[in-house]
């Protein structure tokens, strides 16, 4: 394999066919330079960065979008493998050996890469829980009043006007994430990604503590908390408005300027410019939060082993796909090849909006645990996987991921806010028309005599092996031997007895099942990939929907695959070889 070093691309300006040229370069700057640098805010674009574009035969830039987000809109995917996995927990990664990162989207740079401030003979110290911390309060961020905004701007300052080698400078804090994401770290013969794996949610909650407490000790506020997006309710679907201050050391240049307020997240439709609406949204976070994610391998899905002998292809479950993913991408500049600043996982860090953004994903988990009663992984490769953080005073941390399940162990607690999404999803859901099963004979069942190409809607019959679950049961849909082009756009939308079903069907169709979508990898990461599975199989949980649709006693079902277009985003083709039931156990 070639050398990190190798691998990072050489740029040149001499390519007939490619145009290079700063991120956002109409961005105007409403309030005075002085005013931007008072708030540690750059009156530049992201210089640091250079993207490219390909010109069209038909003269328009063809923005290369590789190395997008993973958006799964349910529920869990995990490695075609075989062979027994060793145990053995991922350790810490070696801080001094970090590289500039490997698995950046294609044609990007990141000036001085992203690894920390490293300093020789600095060792890491296990983390202890704090035990003279007030109880902090994470509130809904549109609920804010002048007096916490007025606080949060000035920690947020001071955290930007810290040098760069300080690692808990804004610029800093944001590398973590590219660190951990984009390849910057190696542990053994692994490349350390902390997405699309059961290693997600505790690494993100993490980070953000640590973020938080780096906030509160620059204001000497033991009290203060992030603010979450409560995007999982009408009033706070839109963008909030402390983000939207051009003056705020808040605000971020490399937003979408049609996804400003009022327009309202849009989960079906990611990247349109259309206003999303209210009651599609709500059922598709329940899907995401109940009925597709019963069990913990559909919420937290791909197990992943330090060393192990299995293939492992990292794939995102309930909790990561949506609204997660589609979040980021929503939120990113359409203006930038890969949706930057949110919509790529090397630049995310970059908007302060990111660790609200992640603080209601972290939410999620809570409520996932608390509210709805569901458990965790308690498997020991997990809890004992190591990440490293520096903390607020500038001290190297270890952490351990199952250390992090009790969030009153680390001093913070949610703003009690309406979950609308819980009370009205399953409800709004049958509320749609059902539409009576049409004859099952007329349609082919898929299996894996030969790869399927979903260029079009595809209906197959579907066997159910048992109709009657057994106690602590959940029926699942398996799709098996999925593979896409790791260098493009693919995804489908899912239904339940609906051949009719199409890329306008909503999700609050009580026929909808969830939806798939793949938006690739740079060439570098298709590199680092060689040695991973390309066969993937989808699963998610059905039990509810059967019942919904009066079917949960017929011995066949039909389901509807439908190819996922996507407004100004380069779409290739997918296949599959199979669809099956699975029984999973809670």
């Amino acid at each position: 394999m070639e050398s990190a070093k190798a691998a990072v691309p050489m740029f040149s300006h001499a390519r007939n066919t490619k145009q290079w040229f700063p991120l956002d370069p109409k961005h105007q700057v409403l309030c005075t330079s002085k005013e931007r640098k008072a708030h540690g805010a750059s009156t530049k674009n992201l210089a640091s960065m250079r993207v490219c574009c390909e010109n069209r035969e038909d003269g328009r830039m063809e923005m290369d979008r590789r190395r997008l987000l993973l958006s799964s809109s349910t529920l869990s995917v995990t490695a075609l493998s075989s062979g027994k996995a060793m145990s053995k927990p991922f350790p810490a990664p070696d801080l001094s050996t970090c590289t500039y990162p490997t698995d950046l989207p294609t044609c990007a740079t990141v000036n001085g890469g992203c690894c920390p401030p490293f300093k020789a003979g600095e060792t890491a110290v296990d983390f202890k829980f704090p035990t003279s911390l007030p109880m902090r309060t994470r509130k809904a961020a549109h609920l804010l009043d002048d007096k916490f905004i007025e606080k949060y701007d000035k920690a947020l300052t001071a955290m930007k006007k810290l040098p760069l080698d300080d690692p808990r400078s804004f610029v800093q804090q944001g590398r973590v994430h590219c660190a951990y994401c984009n390849g910057g770290y190696k542990v053994g013969s692994d490349n350390v990604q902390v997405h699309k794996s059961w290693v997600f949610a505790p690494f993100h909650r993490w980070y953000l503590y640590f973020y938080e407490r780096i906030l509160a000790s620059l204001i000497q506020d033991d009290t203060f908390a992030l603010p979450f997006w409560n995007w999982d309710t009408k009033e706070g679907m839109s963008i909030p408005p402390i983000y939207i201050n051009k003056c705020s050391s808040l605000y971020d240049n490399n937003r979408d300027p049609c996804h400003q307020p009022p327009t309202l997240i849009n989960l079906a439709a990611t990247t349109s410019c259309d206003s999303g609406v209210v009651e599609a949204n709500y059922a598709n976070i329940y899907n995401h939060m109940v009925s597709g994610a019963e069990t913990a391998e559909l919420f937290h899905v791909a197990t992943i082993r330090f060393e192990s002998a299995e293939p492992t292809t990292l794939t995102a479950g309930a909790l990561e796909a949506s609204p997660h993913n589609s979040l980021h991408l929503w939120t990113g500049s359409s203006s930038n090849p890969n949706r930057e600043d949110m919509g790529s996982l090397y630049s995310s860090g970059k908007d302060s909006l990111f660790y609200s953004h992640h603080s209601n994903v972290d939410r999620m988990w809570f409520i996932w645990n608390d509210k709805l009663g569901k458990k965790n992984f308690e498997d020991k490769d997990l809890l004992e996987t190591e990440f490293l953080f520096y903390d607020e005073n500038k001290k190297l941390i270890k952490v351990k991921a199952g250390d992090c399940y009790d969030i009153s162990k680390l001093r913070y607690q949610y703003q009690e806010v309406e979950l609308p999404w819980l009370k009205q999803g399953r409800s709004l859901k049958k509320a749609g028309k059902v539409i009576p099963k049409p004859k099952t004979s007329t349609f082919e069942t898929a299996v894996a005599k030969k790869p399927k190409n979903l260029s079009s809607p595809l209906t197959f019959k579907v066997e159910r092996p048992n109709k009657s679950l057994g106690k602590g049961q959940v029926e699942a849909l398996r799709i098996e031997g999925l593979e896409t082009d790791r260098k493009g756009f693919s995804g489908f939308e899912i239904f339940i007895n609906y051949p009719e079903a199409n890329s306008s069907t909503p999700f609050n169709s009580p026929h909808y099942v969830g939806s798939f979508t793949s938006l690739g990898h740079g060439i570098m990461a298709e590199e680092s990939m060689k040695s991973m599975t390309t066969k993937e199989i989808f699963k998610m949980a059905i039990s509810e929907t059967l019942e919904d649709l009066g079917v949960e006693n017929d011995d066949e079902i039909l389901v509807t695959l439908v190819p996922k277009p996507a407004k100004d985003l380069r779409t290739i083709p997918i296949t599959f070889t199979s669809i099956k039931i699975e029984y999973l156990s809670k």
